[in-house]
């Protein structure tokens, strides 16, 4: 064992000595007091800085990750900010820090998981934004952002997530924007375009070329759906929410996935809506601009179902027509409540979901009947004839099952009851504030609130299942506008806490260099015992191979070894260092 160690060394010093040996052996020991540090940011909107260079928001540079982003992020967004503090203590600390803003505008905490996980994913949100906004097709600039993120996160030390204000607010509109329903469609579309800044000439002209689109199919039963999305936003909003914090699991699940050395900070949510004025003003801009689509959708429904329509508003007939309908859909949403096995009532609504005319389900209705059938059944069966129109039903039975909140259309009644001998324009005035005010309100942060408190101690749970360290910035300066993102004061704010919050965690992965102080080359006065065995030449309390190395660099003239290493580096004793030295320590390490 010994001879084939002592052949090993000697043929390493053979290759050694050729030009190439030693300049890979050279550059070994020379990079080892090259240390780097590398900041990683994830995150929507925020976290990018859009809306920080003040320019026209089609050509935001936050809006898509580019390489010309890359390697200039925005300089006045957080994370730009937090990587000069990151070098500012790199220097004192001899680390060399490298910053990466990942933030990707328009992505939900779901959109970060996907394109982490997913080769040639692309946020669906982002696309519906930029092919809406922009110009049609104007998504094809977007690349799919995986082998970027996989690429930088797979470098870094740490990592920075905030995710979940998109799943809150905007999560509602995508949900509208791919409604069939085109009064929700324009909806969104219009909200969309409010949300990012748009002046409302811009967002209504953006709703109302779809209400033009579907003029003629726009009935009464679109705003009884319309309504109950409404009325039910904000428990939609929480569902949302609950789906958000397990969505930034996964991504905190998948960046440790890829690389289980970083360290991971999950940075919590702000209310932008916390002054009066700025949700005010929000409200206002989402009734201005709702409020023309939905007087738009009154008068094709108006027009489509064959009512008069006065100077363009919705007329008394149509409200009745609405009325009738609302009172229908309780009675069945009643009797599905009341109908006890459950099993039996969705095998009847899906079997109705599959007819196409009403008579299929009156003949249904009769069979039963001849047949003394369920009682529970025929009833349900007999208020579903009620309807006319087998699609009717359909949209009532959805209606039915997807909205919780079906009593709140009581409340639309009342109100277009107590206007039906107002003027057309008051009647107008009251459907739309009736219908708007919910998503007005949950638009403007007045709703928001709780949700954004409801995420951030879901987070807060995250960070403890998962290692991660939850940076509470909820309490930064308020806004003076209703724009969601926060401005540059708000972003210095946030990296201000995000740098205090991880100071000592930072500190622990960038250790200040060893340095020899003029006392550690003085001797004392008085003897020490030297329990360091000869051979020990790095001073790890071993005597091995890498101590061979230190002698062999030393010997070739690629590291020399300081006044302490060879004390310990002369096993003969005689104030040389050579290849007796090393085979020594060889036959020494092989013990």
């Amino acid at each position: 064992m010994k001879i084939t160690k002592i052949l090993s060394v000697l043929v390493s010093a053979a290759m050694l000595n050729s030009a190439a040996g030693a300049t890979a052996f050279a550059a070994k020991y020379e990079n080892t007091s090259a240390r780097t540090y590398n900041y990683v940011a994830l995150g929507d909107s925020i976290a990018a800085g859009f809306g920080l260079a003040g320019e026209n928001i089609a050509d935001d540079p936050a809006l898509v990750i580019t390489d010309e982003l890359l390697a200039d992020p925005v300089s006045g967004a957080y994370p730009a900010i937090f990587t000069e503090y990151l070098k500012e203590l790199g220097e004192e600390r001899e680390f060399d820090v490298k910053g990466t803003n990942l933030a990707s505008t328009a992505y939900r905490a779901e959109d970060i998981e996907k394109t982490i996980k997913t080769p040639g994913y692309k946020g669906e949100f982002a696309t519906t934004i930029l092919d809406t906004y922009v110009a049609p097709g104007a998504s094809g600039v977007l690349t799919p952002y995986h082998d970027i993120y996989n690429k930088y996160l797979s470098e870094a030390d740490l990592v920075s997530i905030q995710l979940g204000g998109n799943d809150i607010i905007m999560s509602i509109i995508p949900q509208m924007v791919f409604n069939e329903n085109p009064i929700l469609q324009a909806s969104g579309i219009s909200l969309m375009l409010t949300l990012f800044g748009t002046d409302s000439k811009t967002a209504i002209g953006g709703g109302l070329q779809v209400i033009e689109a579907n003029k003629d199919n726009i009935t009464s039963d679109d705003f009884i759906e319309a309504a109950s999305f409404m009325y039910n936003v904000s428990n939609k909003a929480d569902e949302l929410v609950d789906e958000s914090a397990e969505h930034v699991k996964g991504v905190v699940e998948a960046v440790k996935e890829l690389n289980g050395d970083a360290d991971i900070a999950l940075v919590g949510m702000f209310n932008p809506y916390r002054t009066e004025e700025s949700s005010d003003d929000m409200e206002e801009d989402v009734f201005a601009v709702l409020g023309r689509i939905y007087a738009a959708a009154a008068n094709a429904a108006a027009e489509s179902e064959d009512e008069p329509v006065s100077y363009g508003n919705p007329v008394e007939n149509l409200i009745n027509c609405v009325e009738d309908k609302i009172y229908m859909l309780y009675m069945l949403t009643a009797e599905m409540l009341t109908y006890k096995d459950a099993d039996e009532l969705a095998e009847i609504i899906n079997m109705v979901k599959e007819y196409d005319d009403i008579n299929e389900l009156r003949e249904l209705a009769a069979v039963l009947s001849a047949s003394e059938g369920d009682p529970a059944e025929e009833k349900l069966l007999e208020i579903m004839l009620k309807y006319d129109d087998i699609s009717e039903l359909k949209t009532a039975l959805e209606i039915a099952k997807n909205y919780d909140d079906i009593a709140q259309l009581e409340q639309f009644i009342k109100i277009t009851s107590m206007n039906r001998t107002a003027s057309d324009a008051a009647v107008e005035s009251a459907i739309v504030a009736e219908l708007i005010t919910p998503i007005a309100m949950q638009m403007a942060g007045k709703n928001v609130d709780p949700q954004i408190r409801r995420l951030n101690e879901q987070l807060k749970v995250v960070a403890e299942e998962t290692g991660a360290i939850y940076v509470d910035v909820y309490d930064i300066s308020t806004e003076d506008d209703f724009d969601p993102h926060p401005n540059a004061n708000g972003h210095k704010e946030i990296a201000g806490i995000l740098f205090d919050d991880l100071y000592q965690l930072i500190c622990d992965s960038m250790p200040l260099p060893v340095e020899i102080t003029e006392e550690d080359t003085v001797p004392s006065s008085e003897p020490v015992a030297d329990i360091r065995p000869a051979g020990d030449v790095n001073n790890d309390g071993l005597i091995d191979t890498t101590d061979a190395v230190y002698v062999l660099a030393h010997i070739l003239g690629v590291r020399p070894l300081t006044a302490d290493e060879k004390k310990y580096a002369d096993m003969d004793g005689n104030n040389f260092i050579n290849l007796v030295d090393l085979l020594l320590i060889f036959n020494q390490s092989a013990m």
